[in-house]
């Protein structure tokens, strides 16, 4: 059953994350935007994120032609909710569940 409150547009464009906290700041981590809803969205990158991590999200490819409501932000905040191993083209990496915590 579905439990998720807003659509997910599916898309591949490139992202880039900072962590927020002042330790961390000047490490970035290159992904892949895979999906997004007014709420939140679904990364993928080579770093398993630690669940609460807080992280500042920059789009650097294309929208696709999703806007804000439909949940594309160009830059954002969001919270890390789980990250789980997968594999992309044989390639180890880790998808992401991101929700917004400000837009």
């Amino acid at each position: 059953m579905e439990r998720r409150a807003n659509r997910r547009h599916r898309i591949d464009t490139p992202i880039v994350c900072s962590y927020l906290d002042a330790v961390r700041s000047g490490e970035t981590v290159d992904g892949n935007m895979k999906n997004c809803s007014a709420n939140g969205l679904c990364a993928e990158s080579r770093n398993n994120f630690k669940a609460g991590t807080v992280l500042v999200i920059r789009a650097t490819g294309n929208s696709c032609g999703y806007s804000k409501e439909e949940g594309f932000c160009s830059l954002a905040l969001a919270e890390v909710k789980w990250s789980k191993s997968t594999s992309v083209g044989g390639e180890a990496c880790y998808a992401t569940g991101l929700k917004y915590v400000l837009l």
